[in-house]
């Protein structure tokens, strides 16, 4: 009778293993990830946004997943032959992960649509996508090779228009060389009148004559004094001889007295 007890003990505890063992194996084979919807961070035309957004692994262990990012596309209209913007594969711990996407689009309102999958596991039907209504603001520097463009046309023109401006031939002008003259002698203003040069002249000689006098003036005249003292010593010497030299009708009364007698 004990041994039929312990038959019974035995086989309770053999069912009681192979529950514990199934229903190990059923969480094992039931669990499957799943992700929240995200939210989109500022997005600028020609510059990166970031997507975030968080996934749940409850299989107990690390799994890879891949995130794939559509943009304008509906999760109906997804294919394979439909081409995603952004790949990529993360690996995701045990537990809740944070995931971020960064990639950038073109300025207007447009739709994404963010998917999750793995090899690893499944994941939940209703948690492996999420869509997003993102508005991209335009910006100035998004077109920056049609602006340096733009500009580098405006300098070329400037520096042909400048180049003809100064290489182009001065068109003849519509007046007359005497016009032109009449003109520039009108523009011109006027200027003293110059002395003539006979003027000059008279004026420089009265001067020089002036100077000369007065110099003259200033000097002593031994010249004069000498010919004065010579004129007087002549008219003395004349004298003299006269003085001196008997005279013609002394003689001649000498000679008739002599010859009356």
């Amino acid at each position: 009778m004990m041994s039929g007890k312990k038959g019974i003990v035995f086989l309770l505890a053999a069912l009681m293993a192979l529950v514990t063992a199934s229903a190990v194996v059923s969480d094992g084979s039931d669990a499957s990830p799943g992700m929240a919807t995200g939210s989109a961070g500022e997005f600028k035309d020609g510059k990166d946004g970031t997507i975030t957004f968080l996934v749940n692994n409850d299989t107990g262990g690390e799994i890879e997943a891949t995130f794939k990012v559509y943009v304008d596309i509906a999760y109906g209209d997804i294919t394979e032959s439909t081409a995603a913007n952004v790949t990529m594969t993360q690996t995701l711990a045990d537990g809740q992960n944070t995931v971020k996407i960064s990639f950038s689009m073109g300025d207007g309102d447009h739709t994404v649509t963010v998917t999750a999958s793995s090899d690893d596991a499944t994941f939940d039907a209703g948690a492996n996508h999420f869509t997003l209504n993102i508005s991209v603001a335009k910006s100035i520097w998004s077109n920056v090779t049609t602006y340096l463009a733009l500009i580098a046309i405006v300098l070329i023109v400037i520096i042909a228009a400048f180049y003809y401006i100064r290489t182009k031939p001065k068109a003849a002008p519509s007046t007359t060389f005497t016009e032109l003259e009449e003109k520039k002698k009108a523009d011109k203003p006027e200027e003293p009148a110059r002395k003539s040069v006979g003027t000059e002249r008279r004026r420089y000689n009265s001067k020089a004559n002036d100077s000369a006098a007065k110099t003259e003036e200033s000097k002593p005249a031994p010249v004069q004094v000498e010919e004065k003292k010579k004129a007087a010593s002549f008219t003395e010497l004349e004298e003299e001889k006269k003085t001196s030299k008997p005279s013609d009708s002394s003689k001649k009364i000498k000679y008739v007295s002599s010859r009356r007698k």
